[in-house]
């Protein structure tokens, strides 16, 4: 595995949840970009799912819901959360480059990607427009009268 794929897997790793809730597809595209400043493609996705489930790290739904297996919370409890959420990523891939690795073969399928991609795509968008929207009627401390 290159190095790349180690950090995705070590990416979608940090954003899922303990063995009793599953993680939407949705939810952790938001996660990604918080954390890498970038939202990957399907095929990056697909593959760090691959890596996980392979690995007996995480476990997918039927409905792409994904979780960590008991064996994947030792693993990302053993990375001290105090160094900051941005640096848990490349803890992580440290602790996975001295395991075993293995790829489960699997295809997240394109509508469920494209969908929850979009619904993201779609939800930032109204977030950046409700935080550009210039309020005439509340008066704006920083703004000098014009003379």
């Amino acid at each position: 595995m290159d190095r790349m794929e180690m950090s995705d897997a070590a990416t979608l790793m940090t954003l899922l949840h303990d063995a009793k809730r599953p993680s939407s597809i949705r939810a952790l595209l938001s996660g990604w970009d918080m954390l890498q400043a970038d939202v990957p493609s399907r095929d990056r996705v697909e593959t760090a799912i691959a890596i996980l489930v392979g690995s007996s790290l995480a476990e997918v739904d039927s409905s792409w819901g994904m979780r960590l297996t008991e064996q994947g919370v030792q693993l990302r409890r053993s990375v001290k959360g105090a160094r900051g959420m941005r640096e848990i990523p490349g803890a992580i891939s440290d602790l996975l480059v001295g395991r075993q690795l293995s790829r489960a073969t699997l295809s997240l399928p394109h509508e469920v990607f494209d969908a929850a991609r979009e619904d993201y795509l779609d939800a930032a968008r109204l977030r950046a427009e409700r935080r550009s929207r210039h309020r005439w009627w509340w008066p704006d401390p920083f703004r000098r009268p014009v003379q």
